[in-house]
Protein backbone atom coordinates (compact mmCIF):
# COMPACT_ATOMS: atom_id res chain seq x y z
CA UNK A 1 0.00 0.00 0.00
CA UNK A 2 1.41 3.32 -0.82
CA UNK A 3 1.24 5.96 1.95
CA UNK A 4 1.13 9.86 1.93
CA UNK A 5 3.03 12.26 3.67
CA UNK A 6 2.96 15.91 3.84
CA UNK A 7 3.60 17.19 0.61
CA UNK A 8 7.16 19.03 2.40
CA UNK A 9 8.43 16.21 3.76
CA UNK A 10 9.23 14.30 0.42
CA UNK A 11 9.26 17.27 -2.39
CA UNK A 12 13.11 17.26 -2.54
CA UNK A 13 13.72 13.46 -3.34
CA UNK A 14 13.27 11.29 -6.68
CA UNK A 15 11.65 11.91 -9.74
CA UNK A 16 7.88 12.33 -10.25
CA UNK A 17 5.64 8.77 -10.78
CA UNK A 18 2.57 8.93 -11.92
CA UNK A 19 -0.25 5.75 -12.56
CA UNK A 20 -3.79 5.39 -12.91
CA UNK A 21 -5.53 3.90 -10.31
CA UNK A 22 -7.69 0.97 -10.42
CA UNK A 23 -10.82 2.43 -9.53
CA UNK A 24 -11.85 3.99 -5.51
CA UNK A 25 -11.28 0.63 -4.22
CA UNK A 26 -7.45 -0.01 -5.46
CA UNK A 27 -5.77 -0.96 -2.21
CA UNK A 28 -2.89 1.26 -3.06
CA UNK A 29 -4.52 4.79 -1.89
CA UNK A 30 -7.02 4.03 1.16
CA UNK A 31 -10.15 6.12 1.52
CA UNK A 32 -7.93 7.32 4.74
CA UNK A 33 -4.82 8.24 2.43
CA UNK A 34 -7.24 10.25 0.26
CA UNK A 35 -8.66 12.67 2.45
CA UNK A 36 -5.13 12.95 4.06
CA UNK A 37 -3.63 14.29 0.69
CA UNK A 38 -7.33 16.57 0.37
CA UNK A 39 -5.97 18.47 3.93
CA UNK A 40 -2.56 19.25 2.00
CA UNK A 41 -4.24 21.43 -0.98
CA UNK A 42 -5.80 24.36 -1.56
CA UNK A 43 -9.33 23.65 -1.40
CA UNK A 44 -10.01 20.74 1.07
CA UNK A 45 -14.28 20.44 0.87
CA UNK A 46 -16.46 17.64 1.41
CA UNK A 47 -17.74 16.97 -1.93
CA UNK A 48 -13.73 16.13 -2.66
CA UNK A 49 -13.41 13.57 -0.37
CA UNK A 50 -12.93 9.55 -1.33
CA UNK A 51 -16.62 9.31 0.37
CA UNK A 52 -18.25 12.05 -1.59
CA UNK A 53 -16.43 11.75 -5.15
CA UNK A 54 -17.10 8.01 -4.35
CA UNK A 55 -20.93 8.06 -4.49
CA UNK A 56 -21.29 10.76 -6.98
CA UNK A 57 -19.44 8.61 -9.69
CA UNK A 58 -21.49 5.02 -8.62
CA UNK A 59 -24.60 7.26 -9.69
CA UNK A 60 -23.65 9.56 -12.32
CA UNK A 61 -20.17 7.94 -13.76
CA UNK A 62 -20.28 8.27 -17.65
CA UNK A 63 -17.42 7.55 -20.03
CA UNK A 64 -13.62 6.79 -18.61
CA UNK A 65 -12.31 7.20 -14.82
CA UNK A 66 -9.23 8.26 -14.15
CA UNK A 67 -8.07 8.36 -10.83
CA UNK A 68 -4.39 9.88 -11.62
CA UNK A 69 -1.74 9.63 -8.97
CA UNK A 70 1.70 11.04 -8.73
CA UNK A 71 4.70 9.45 -6.21
CA UNK A 72 7.51 10.68 -5.45
CA UNK A 73 9.92 8.59 -3.02
CA UNK A 74 6.92 5.85 -3.16
CA UNK A 75 4.60 7.88 -1.44
CA UNK A 76 1.70 9.37 -3.04
CA UNK A 77 1.63 13.35 -3.27
CA UNK A 78 -1.21 14.48 -5.35
CA UNK A 79 -4.47 12.96 -6.97
CA UNK A 80 -6.43 14.61 -10.18
CA UNK A 81 -9.23 13.13 -9.94
CA UNK A 82 -10.78 13.18 -13.46
CA UNK A 83 -13.03 11.28 -15.91
CA UNK A 84 -13.00 10.69 -19.95
CA UNK A 85 -15.74 11.31 -22.57
CA UNK A 86 -15.62 11.64 -25.84
CA UNK A 87 -12.05 13.00 -26.19
CA UNK A 88 -12.79 15.50 -23.69
CA UNK A 89 -11.23 14.95 -19.60
CA UNK A 90 -13.10 16.51 -16.79
CA UNK A 91 -12.95 16.91 -13.05
CA UNK A 92 -15.64 15.10 -11.48
CA UNK A 93 -17.86 17.84 -10.52
CA UNK A 94 -20.21 17.77 -7.31
CA UNK A 95 -21.84 20.98 -7.46
CA UNK A 96 -19.17 22.60 -4.86
CA UNK A 97 -15.72 24.11 -5.06
CA UNK A 98 -13.23 21.51 -6.36
CA UNK A 99 -9.56 20.87 -7.03
CA UNK A 100 -6.70 18.85 -7.33
CA UNK A 101 -6.77 16.87 -3.94
CA UNK A 102 -2.96 17.08 -2.78
CA UNK A 103 -0.46 19.57 -3.79
CA UNK A 104 0.14 20.80 -7.22
CA UNK A 105 2.25 23.62 -6.79
CA UNK A 106 5.48 21.96 -8.11
CA UNK A 107 4.99 22.27 -11.46
CA UNK A 108 6.53 18.91 -12.46
CA UNK A 109 3.71 17.15 -10.04
CA UNK A 110 0.90 19.10 -11.97
CA UNK A 111 2.51 18.50 -15.05
CA UNK A 112 2.76 14.73 -14.89
CA UNK A 113 -0.71 14.72 -13.76
CA UNK A 114 -2.34 16.39 -17.15
CA UNK A 115 0.45 14.09 -19.36
CA UNK A 116 -0.87 10.91 -17.82
CA UNK A 117 -4.54 11.88 -18.10
CA UNK A 118 -4.08 12.85 -22.09
CA UNK A 119 -2.15 9.67 -22.80
CA UNK A 120 -4.64 7.58 -21.10
CA UNK A 121 -7.35 9.37 -23.76
CA UNK A 122 -7.27 8.40 -27.60
CA UNK A 123 -8.43 11.17 -29.80
CA UNK A 124 -8.03 14.28 -26.77
CA UNK A 125 -10.16 17.13 -27.62
CA UNK A 126 -8.92 19.02 -23.88
CA UNK A 127 -9.45 19.54 -20.23
CA UNK A 128 -12.34 20.96 -18.93
CA UNK A 129 -11.74 21.65 -15.12
CA UNK A 130 -15.19 23.35 -13.24
CA UNK A 131 -15.69 25.60 -10.15
CA UNK A 132 -11.81 25.84 -9.08
CA UNK A 133 -12.51 28.55 -6.30
CA UNK A 134 -10.55 31.98 -6.96
CA UNK A 135 -8.94 31.68 -3.21
CA UNK A 136 -6.91 28.47 -4.84
CA UNK A 137 -3.67 28.98 -6.55
CA UNK A 138 -4.88 25.97 -9.27
CA UNK A 139 -6.09 28.63 -11.85
CA UNK A 140 -2.74 30.04 -12.42
CA UNK A 141 -0.87 26.95 -12.07
CA UNK A 142 -2.92 25.42 -14.89
CA UNK A 143 -2.35 28.54 -16.47
CA UNK A 144 1.23 28.25 -16.57
CA UNK A 145 0.98 24.33 -17.09
CA UNK A 146 -1.09 25.00 -20.17
CA UNK A 147 1.92 26.70 -21.88
CA UNK A 148 4.44 23.89 -20.73
CA UNK A 149 2.13 21.31 -22.27
CA UNK A 150 1.37 22.91 -25.78
CA UNK A 151 -1.81 23.81 -24.84
CA UNK A 152 -4.25 27.06 -24.68
CA UNK A 153 -5.80 28.20 -21.75
CA UNK A 154 -8.88 29.72 -21.26
CA UNK A 155 -11.04 31.41 -18.22
CA UNK A 156 -14.44 29.45 -19.00
CA UNK A 157 -16.37 31.97 -16.86
CA UNK A 158 -17.04 31.64 -13.04
CA UNK A 159 -20.05 31.36 -10.54
CA UNK A 160 -20.57 33.07 -7.36
CA UNK A 161 -20.87 31.55 -3.96
CA UNK A 162 -20.86 33.78 -1.20
CA UNK A 163 -20.84 32.69 2.28
CA UNK A 164 -20.67 33.75 6.34
CA UNK A 165 -17.53 34.07 7.64
CA UNK A 166 -18.73 33.02 11.11
CA UNK A 167 -15.49 33.21 12.98
CA UNK A 168 -14.15 36.67 11.72
CA UNK A 169 -17.62 38.18 12.36
CA UNK A 170 -19.66 36.05 15.00
CA UNK A 171 -21.56 39.52 15.80
CA UNK A 172 -22.72 40.07 12.51
CA UNK A 173 -23.92 36.42 12.04
CA UNK A 174 -25.91 36.76 15.27
CA UNK A 175 -27.39 39.96 13.48
CA UNK A 176 -28.48 37.77 11.37
CA UNK A 177 -30.47 35.67 13.11
CA UNK A 178 -31.78 38.98 14.77
CA UNK A 179 -33.50 40.59 11.54
CA UNK A 180 -36.94 41.80 11.74
CA UNK A 181 -38.04 39.79 8.80
CA UNK A 182 -36.94 36.37 10.27
CA UNK A 183 -38.36 37.25 13.52
CA UNK A 184 -41.78 38.27 12.59
CA UNK A 185 -41.80 35.08 10.25
CA UNK A 186 -41.25 33.04 12.87
CA UNK A 187 -43.53 34.53 15.31
CA UNK A 188 -46.34 33.83 13.03
CA UNK A 189 -45.57 29.96 13.21
CA UNK A 190 -45.18 30.46 17.06
CA UNK A 191 -47.99 32.55 17.85
CA UNK A 192 -50.45 30.44 15.42
CA UNK A 193 -49.40 26.71 16.12
CA UNK A 194 -46.60 24.94 17.75
CA UNK A 195 -43.39 25.02 15.83
CA UNK A 196 -40.76 22.35 16.03
CA UNK A 197 -37.07 22.24 14.98
CA UNK A 198 -35.52 19.05 14.05
CA UNK A 199 -32.12 18.45 13.48
CA UNK A 200 -30.75 14.68 11.86
CA UNK A 201 -27.40 13.77 11.48
CA UNK A 202 -27.62 9.74 11.03
CA UNK A 203 -28.72 8.25 8.64
CA UNK A 204 -31.53 6.26 10.09
CA UNK A 205 -33.01 9.23 11.34
CA UNK A 206 -32.95 11.19 8.10
CA UNK A 207 -34.04 8.45 5.64
CA UNK A 208 -37.40 8.03 7.19
CA UNK A 209 -37.82 11.85 5.45
CA UNK A 210 -36.37 12.10 2.53
CA UNK A 211 -39.32 10.92 0.05
CA UNK A 212 -41.46 13.57 1.78
CA UNK A 213 -38.50 16.15 1.30
CA UNK A 214 -38.19 15.07 -2.31
CA UNK A 215 -42.37 16.04 -3.10
CA UNK A 216 -41.99 19.12 -1.34
CA UNK A 217 -39.11 20.29 -3.65
CA UNK A 218 -41.14 19.16 -6.18
CA UNK A 219 -43.80 21.34 -5.44
CA UNK A 220 -42.01 24.43 -4.67
CA UNK A 221 -40.13 24.20 -7.84
CA UNK A 222 -43.31 23.55 -10.14
CA UNK A 223 -44.08 27.27 -9.22
CA UNK A 224 -41.02 28.38 -10.96
CA UNK A 225 -39.08 27.87 -14.15
CA UNK A 226 -36.44 25.82 -12.27
CA UNK A 227 -37.81 22.82 -12.35
CA UNK A 228 -36.62 20.00 -9.06
CA UNK A 229 -33.83 17.53 -9.43
CA UNK A 230 -35.32 15.04 -7.78
CA UNK A 231 -37.81 14.32 -10.74
CA UNK A 232 -35.01 12.40 -11.57
CA UNK A 233 -35.23 8.82 -9.78
CA UNK A 234 -31.29 9.00 -10.53
CA UNK A 235 -31.02 12.11 -8.22
CA UNK A 236 -33.08 10.41 -5.65
CA UNK A 237 -31.47 7.70 -5.56
CA UNK A 238 -28.07 9.04 -5.25
CA UNK A 239 -28.83 11.42 -1.86
CA UNK A 240 -30.26 7.59 -0.69
CA UNK A 241 -26.99 6.12 -0.94
CA UNK A 242 -25.39 9.02 0.03
CA UNK A 243 -27.08 9.41 3.42
CA UNK A 244 -26.06 6.00 4.05
CA UNK A 245 -22.86 5.98 3.00
CA UNK A 246 -21.50 9.00 4.45
CA UNK A 247 -23.49 8.80 7.88
CA UNK A 248 -20.70 7.52 10.02
CA UNK A 249 -18.79 11.05 9.60
CA UNK A 250 -20.51 13.05 10.90
CA UNK A 251 -20.94 15.47 8.04
CA UNK A 252 -24.98 15.21 7.54
CA UNK A 253 -27.15 17.88 8.12
CA UNK A 254 -30.79 17.34 8.08
CA UNK A 255 -33.68 19.56 9.27
CA UNK A 256 -37.43 19.31 9.43
CA UNK A 257 -39.74 21.65 10.22
CA UNK A 258 -43.00 21.29 11.44
CA UNK A 259 -45.58 22.87 12.49
CA UNK A 260 -48.78 21.73 13.97
CA UNK A 261 -46.96 18.45 12.98
CA UNK A 262 -46.81 19.04 9.51
CA UNK A 263 -43.82 19.53 7.62
CA UNK A 264 -43.21 22.99 6.31
CA UNK A 265 -39.61 23.09 5.42
CA UNK A 266 -36.46 20.63 4.84
CA UNK A 267 -33.03 21.32 4.41
CA UNK A 268 -30.30 18.84 2.90
CA UNK A 269 -26.72 20.08 3.98
CA UNK A 270 -23.24 19.80 5.56
CA UNK A 271 -21.13 20.42 8.02
CA UNK A 272 -17.28 19.95 7.55
CA UNK A 273 -14.76 21.15 9.01
CA UNK A 274 -16.15 24.23 9.97
CA UNK A 275 -17.74 24.86 7.00
CA UNK A 276 -21.50 24.70 7.20
CA UNK A 277 -23.29 24.17 3.80
CA UNK A 278 -26.46 25.65 2.98
CA UNK A 279 -27.22 22.57 0.86
CA UNK A 280 -30.91 21.90 -0.59
CA UNK A 281 -34.01 23.67 0.93
CA UNK A 282 -37.35 23.12 0.60
CA UNK A 283 -40.64 24.44 1.98
CA UNK A 284 -44.47 24.33 2.03
CA UNK A 285 -45.80 26.40 -0.84
CA UNK A 286 -49.26 26.77 0.81
CA UNK A 287 -47.53 28.81 3.63
CA UNK A 288 -45.68 31.07 1.17
CA UNK A 289 -47.25 34.25 2.41
CA UNK A 290 -45.86 33.41 5.53
CA UNK A 291 -41.73 32.54 4.28
CA UNK A 292 -41.38 29.30 5.95
CA UNK A 293 -37.92 29.24 4.35
CA UNK A 294 -36.83 32.49 5.70
CA UNK A 295 -37.45 30.49 9.55
CA UNK A 296 -35.72 27.79 8.02
CA UNK A 297 -32.74 29.75 6.85
CA UNK A 298 -32.56 31.36 10.58
CA UNK A 299 -32.88 28.27 12.30
CA UNK A 300 -29.76 26.91 10.21
CA UNK A 301 -27.83 30.05 10.93
CA UNK A 302 -28.46 29.18 15.05
CA UNK A 303 -27.27 25.51 14.64
CA UNK A 304 -24.12 26.58 12.55
CA UNK A 305 -23.42 29.22 15.39
CA UNK A 306 -24.21 26.34 18.13
CA UNK A 307 -21.95 23.84 16.41
CA UNK A 308 -18.99 26.60 16.31
CA UNK A 309 -19.06 26.58 12.53
CA UNK A 310 -16.55 29.26 10.83
CA UNK A 311 -18.34 29.68 8.22
CA UNK A 312 -21.85 29.75 6.57
CA UNK A 313 -21.78 28.64 2.82
CA UNK A 314 -24.68 29.57 1.41
CA UNK A 315 -23.74 27.72 -1.99
CA UNK A 316 -23.38 28.28 -5.68
CA UNK A 317 -25.56 31.08 -7.35
CA UNK A 318 -26.43 34.78 -7.37
CA UNK A 319 -29.87 34.67 -5.69
CA UNK A 320 -30.65 37.80 -4.35
CA UNK A 321 -31.35 36.55 -0.71
CA UNK A 322 -27.57 35.00 -0.56
CA UNK A 323 -26.16 38.23 -0.91
CA UNK A 324 -28.50 39.32 1.76
CA UNK A 325 -27.08 36.84 4.52
CA UNK A 326 -23.79 36.97 3.92
CA UNK A 327 -20.60 38.76 3.93
CA UNK A 328 -18.27 37.21 1.84
CA UNK A 329 -17.84 35.64 -1.80
CA UNK A 330 -15.96 32.72 -3.46
CA UNK A 331 -15.89 33.16 -7.07
CA UNK A 332 -15.85 29.58 -8.74
CA UNK A 333 -14.10 29.43 -12.23
CA UNK A 334 -14.17 26.90 -14.96
CA UNK A 335 -11.00 26.48 -16.71
CA UNK A 336 -10.48 25.10 -19.99
CA UNK A 337 -7.15 23.36 -21.57
CA UNK A 338 -7.35 22.78 -25.45
CA UNK A 339 -4.35 21.73 -28.00
CA UNK A 340 -2.58 24.22 -29.53
CA UNK A 341 -2.88 24.83 -33.39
Amino acid sequence: MIDSLPYSDVKDCSAIKTRVLEGFEDPSLTKDAWNKLLEQGDTDTVNLTWDWQRSWWKSFGRGKLLLVVAERNGYSIALAPLFSDEGMIYNLFPEDALDFVGDVSDPSVLDALLKTARNAVEDFVGFRFYFIPHTSRTGFLLKDAAARLNLNYYDEGSLPSPFLDLKSEPEKALNMTRKKSLRRHENYFTREGKLEVLHFSKAEDILPHLEEFFEQHIARRNTTTASSLFLDIKQRDYYKRLTTEISSTGWLRFTRLNWNGKAIAFHYGLSYKGRYLYGIPSFNMELAEHSPGEVLLRQLLLAAISEGATSFDLGMGDEAYKYRFSSNVTHLHTCGMYPAD
